[in-house]
């Protein structure tokens, strides 16, 4: 199972990677190269603090693997996540940056929140909510160009439930959470 399709597929489209290509697109169509370069710089600082709490979590021994698979491993990578949203959100702000990104921004983060407190009591699927997130949010800014995140989303939740992470209840769980939050702030 460790050289599996539906592994690679979770690996590659992970929520940093399907967020991050999201609002690297969103950024650039909005205000251009130089001002898109800031803003990502922004995102990849907040995404790699994030991601720097979770190894310092396997070093510790305090999560067994990279995606928190367990459900008691996931508030204190979620409190800091939600702590990185708000400091993004924040910088975004003072960079004075287009009011859709704020809006991308802050529906990924709300998402997230959601999330966050509902695997508090049953595990769901922050890989969908990513995905499910930018389905929407993608088609809502680009339009029909926004189809290839819609694309991934079936993608991904077919990975999840092969490789057993989830069941069918907690990927779509995620999927219409995050997809939820993206049409609230979007429209």
């Amino acid at each position: 199972m460790g050289n599996s399709p539906a592994r690679a597929v979770t690996d590659l489209l992970n929520p940093f990677t399907v967020f991050t290509a999201l609002y690297a697109a969103a950024a650039l169509s909005l205000s251009g190269l130089p001002g898109a370069l800031l803003y990502l710089v922004a995102e990849l600082l907040a995404a790699a603090s994030v991601a720097g709490c979770v190894l310092l979590l396997r070093h510790r021994g305090l999560a067994g693997n990279f995606w928190l698979s367990g459900r008691a491993e996931r508030p204190l990578p979620a409190a800091f996540l939600l702590a990185a949203f708000a400091a993004l959100l924040t910088v975004l702000v003072v960079l004075d940056a287009p009011g859709e990104l704020l809006r991308l921004t802050l529906s990924m983060g709300l998402a997230s929140a959601a999330v966050a407190l509902l695997t508090l009591r049953w595990k769901v699927s922050a890989h969908c909510t990513v995905a499910g997130h930018a389905a929407a949010a993608g088609l809502l800014v680009f339009g029909a160009w926004g189809l290839p995140f819609a694309a991934l989303l079936p993608v991904v939740i077919w990975a999840r439930l092969a490789l057993g992470a989830h069941t069918p209840a907690q990927a779509l769980a995620g999927a219409g959470t995050g997809a939820g939050a993206a049409l609230m702030l979007m429209i």
